[in-house]
């Protein structure tokens, strides 16, 4: 017997309820990884909200400590995208070196379901001669 002849014999002694096998396992598999998408996603959503919010309030206490305590808000706003700016509150407070805190909310994958709020701070000192807070 050849290698030839074996071939068609083990065909016929597959089982014919084997086929789609394959087929079904994927579509059991698909939850899964549609899962591991929409994780991912709402990864990349919270790292960018933290990171934009940081760079608000940097860049809102960098106006303050210049002097312009009106212009924090449209500093803070400049400083993200355009998706965000709409959704953020600003708040300028302090008593030495004023301080300006800046909230956004996490934007979730889901709908209908809110998430949570990162709120990041920051302050710097003012410049010589100026006082940004009187």
């Amino acid at each position: 017997m050849t290698a030839t002849d074996r071939a068609p014999r083990a065909r016929r002694l597959r089982r014919p309820d084997d086929r789609g096998q394959v087929a079904v396992e994927f579509l059991g598999a698909i939850p899964y990884l549609i899962l591991g998408i929409l994780a991912l996603l709402q990864l990349t959503f919270t790292v960018s909200v933290v990171q934009a919010t940081s760079a608000a309030a940097r860049a809102a206490a960098r106006t303050v400590s210049q002097g312009d305590l009106g212009g924090a808000d449209a500093a803070a706003r400049n400083a993200v995208p355009e998706w965000m700016a709409g959704k953020l509150t600003v708040s300028v407070g302090g008593s030495r070196a004023p301080g300006v805190s800046v909230s956004a909310p996490i934007p979730i994958v889901l709908p209908g379901v809110d998430g949570p709020t990162v709120t990041r701070s920051a302050w710097f000192e003012p410049e010589q001669g100026v006082t940004p807070w009187g």
